[in-house]
């Protein structure tokens, strides 16, 4: 089964086209990497799956769910977005607490997810700090953890590990492989090149809007006919797509 299904969007912000069509689909279990530099749509294409944008055209389903009925299509996703905010009044419990109230999670739910993630993270020390004493990469731990106890069906993330020491980012891939064994499904984008070909399945690649390539790394070097790395196989088909577009059109 699909466990995200996208068709066919359509985004843009006055004059730039973010997405031309883009379509491609992740199936139950799968760890999907979403590749693309910069302004080529990651993040809007993201943003529209949790219900943070509306698309001017085209769908996008979540187990099936259309995503403009947010309620029913979030209510076992888990979101890490690009850009870390937390409720810097909140201090890490009373942060964590709340996402797990507003997800519906019971008091014992609440505990048990919580502290889980946070050792996993090495960060239960700073479960009565205040956000706003966190560093980055702490906040990015719990925004990470906030995303996982909520027990999520599917997880959608936007460059996930940006600024965790490499003792956690090694937790986090850990546990993201466990839980796809289990059948969660992962959508990560990420500039990260090296993590994505070590931990995803499948990747996809866009283009100023549009997917130029999608497959297994084995199936993307056949397209290039070369025994290369995902760094090499991305830069030539970057390189070699869409030049019919015109430079500067596209932005995330």
């Amino acid at each position: 089964m699909e466990a995200v299904l996208v068709k066919d969007l359509h985004k843009s912000y006055g004059k730039v086209r973010a997405l031309r069509g883009l379509s491609f689909s992740v199936r139950e279990g799968e760890i999907y990497g979403l590749l693309g530099p910069n302004g080529a749509g990651k993040t809007t294409t993201l943003k529209i799956l949790v219900g943070l944008l509306k698309p001017d055209r085209g769908r996008a389903f979540i187990l099936g769910h259309d995503v403009s009925n947010r309620v029913e299509a979030l209510k076992n996703v888990g979101y890490i977005p690009e850009n870390p905010v937390l409720f810097r009044n909140l201090t890490v419990r009373e942060f964590l607490e709340m996402i797990g109230a507003l997800r519906g999670l019971s008091r014992e739910e609440i505990e048990e997810g919580m502290y889980r993630y946070l050792e996993l993270f090495e960060l239960e020390d700073k479960v009565d700090e205040p956000s706003s004493n966190l560093s980055r990469g702490m906040v990015q731990k719990v925004l990470a953890t906030a995303a996982l106890m909520v027990r999520p069906k599917v997880l959608i993330m936007d460059e996930p590990m940006a600024g965790m020491d490499p003792e956690s980012q090694h937790a986090f891939k850990e546990e993201i492989r466990r839980l796809s064994k289990q059948g969660v499904t992962s959508l990560i984008s990420s500039h990260l090149l090296d993590m994505v070909e070590r931990l995803c399945t499948r990747v996809g690649i866009i283009y100023r809007g549009r997917l130029i390539a999608e497959g297994t790394l084995k199936e993307l070097r056949e397209v290039i006919g070369e025994d290369s790395t995902l760094e090499e196989i991305f830069i030539k088909l970057v390189r070699g797509g869409g030049e019919d577009l015109n430079p500067g059109e596209v932005s995330d």
